[in-house]
């Protein structure tokens, strides 16, 4: 039987061909004991170690030179300071992480054809299905929802839940035999005299497009400056399947130019008109396909006056990958302020780019005369003094070009939704999870995410990260007692081996 290995993604067989795979059965375990009081010994600990694979190989060229060159390259393809992806033809459904470790020492059979083999560790001494496994079909009755889950591994899974909600909420409780998981506050009420947020407008994922044919107007955004002739045409694109808003065309090739869509916020729950207390939330991609390529995206509020109060752009002005994400706010004489400056490279990589294919969550919230501005992963809290008591009445977004040079290649709006905080009801309340908003709780990188930000805030202090056992077993989800429709939920892991 001939085998096949890719490690770290790079197939192997460019450089040897697999004689024999030595995988022992199950793992290392050391037990710790004492001496029993008459007879035996009392077990104190049970501990199971890594794996360790042997790969049995031959080398062969067509010179001796060829095979020393082969040689120094395998051992920089080897050369990794962690475990990385490790597969085998013959073993299809599963991988495992690993890195080589001792001496690969060879035999030369002749100059040209050499025989060896090399050791592999792999430190969570487990194998792991390529695929996650999910179940999307839970029973929902009054108080729960509840999973019937099947690990076919042979230890514990680590579970990614997903909660899609689809009505407000603000607790969330995941129970199973390994222990109690909770997010929010199981106390939270929701009928009380006070204040609270509600969505005035929702256009994420699929519904961008309806945001584009709702804009209240087309090309006659407020900015924070008229540096651009807003003539441009704003359409929509499907790139990596799913829709964006991108400018489709830039309407002239002299000066900056830009397409821009505004929507009025409408009047809240009470009737009123205008807010202190805005919460913008948008997702956008800004990846250049060449060094040369410019363009900005800028997002912003306006008054009841129409006039500028504050927002941020995401601009690239120059060749190279340098971008530049910056908030400025109104400085009260017609003019504007830049109040804080960031700096990114505009690759598909995510150490370089946190608006990336995968990637491009943003917010904004204001308080009156503070706005707190998101930024990889940041939070940033700075004084506007010169908007206070200025009611935001209108939300712009504008996609721009810099005279005739390319326009960056994926420049996208996908999703964008204006939440209005401190309401007042006297019915409900302000709750942790709004409505569509979809948190995920992953147990294999111990970390929480709402609509695509980062939370361990909202984890309860004594919760435990869970695990599914091998075999059948139960999984419960509860939710705060008002909530008035279960979220979706989906429940998906990787089955894991000795």
């Amino acid at each position: 039987m001939s085998f096949t290995m890719r490690f770290n993604g790079v197939d192997m067989s460019r450089f040897f061909r697999i004689t024999e795979i030595i995988r022992p059965i199950g793992n290392t375990r050391n037990v710790m004991t004492d001496e029993a009081p008459a007879l035996g010994v009392n077990i104190q600990q049970i501990k199971v170690g890594p794996k360790e694979h042997t790969i049995k190989f031959d080398m062969k060229t067509h010179r001796p030179a060829d095979m020393e060159a082969m040689k120094h390259e395998l051992a920089g393809v080897l050369n990794v300071s962690k475990a990385v992806k490790i597969t085998y033809s013959d073993e299809p459904d599963k991988y495992y992480m690993g890195l080589p470790y001792g001496d690969v020492t060879v035999e030369n059979i002749t100059r040209w054809f050499q025989r060896s083999e090399m050791k592999f560790l792999i430190p969570d001494g487990v194998a792991h299905s390529t695929s996650y496994k999910q179940f999307d079909s839970p029973t929902v009755s009054s108080d729960k929802v509840t999973f019937n889950l099947t690990n076919n591994g042979n230890v514990n899974a680590y579970p990614i839940i997903t909660v899609k909600h689809h009505a407000e909420n603000g607790y969330i409780g995941v129970v199973n035999t390994s222990g109690a998981f909770e997010l929010g506050n199981r106390e939270e009420a929701d009928k009380e005299t006070g204040k609270h947020s509600e969505i005035l407008f929702d256009y994420r994922e699929s519904k961008i497009t309806t945001g584009l044919s709702s804009a209240t107007a087309k090309n006659t955004a407020v900015l924070n400056d008229t540096s651009q002739t807003l003539r441009g045409t704003i359409g929509v694109d499907n790139s990596w399947g799913r829709p964006h808003l991108h400018l489709t065309n830039r309407g002239g090739t002299s000066g900056n130019n830009a397409g821009s869509l505004t929507w009025d916020i409408p009047a809240d729950s009470a009737g009123a008109v205008g807010s202190l207390n805005d919460y913008i939330w948008w997702r956008q991609i800004f990846w250049a396909g060449a060094s040369n390529q410019l363009g900005f995206i800028k997002v912003t509020v306006s008054d009841e006056q129409g006039q500028f109060l504050y927002g941020v752009e995401t601009i690239k002005l120059s060749n190279g990958l340098d971008t530049q994400y910056n908030f400025f706010a109104s400085d009260g004489k017609g003019g504007y302020n830049i109040l804080k400056r960031w700096k990114f490279s505009c690759t598909h990589q995510d150490n370089h780019n946190p608006f990336n294919q995968n990637r491009g969550w943003s917010d904004l919230k204001r308080n009156n005369d503070y706005v707190t501005v998101y930024y990889w992963g940041g939070y940033h809290k700075i004084p506007v003094p010169q908007i206070r008591n200025k009611k935001s009445a209108k939300i712009h977004v504008a996609l721009g070009a810099v005279g005739n040079r390319p326009l960056v290649t994926h420049m996208y709006l996908d999703s964008i939704y204006y939440r209005k905080d401190y309401v007042p009801f006297t019915r409900d309340i302000p709750n942790r999870y709004p409505n569509g908003s979809s948190v995920v709780i992953d147990s294999e990188t111990d970390s929480v995410a709402v609509d695509g930000m980062k939370k361990p805030g909202d984890v309860v202090h004594g919760s435990r990260w869970l695990s599914i056992p091998p075999g059948d077993s139960k999984l419960e989800l509860y939710f705060s007692s008002f909530i008035r429709t279960k979220p979706t939920v989906t429940v998906k892991f990787e089955e894991r081996w000795l």
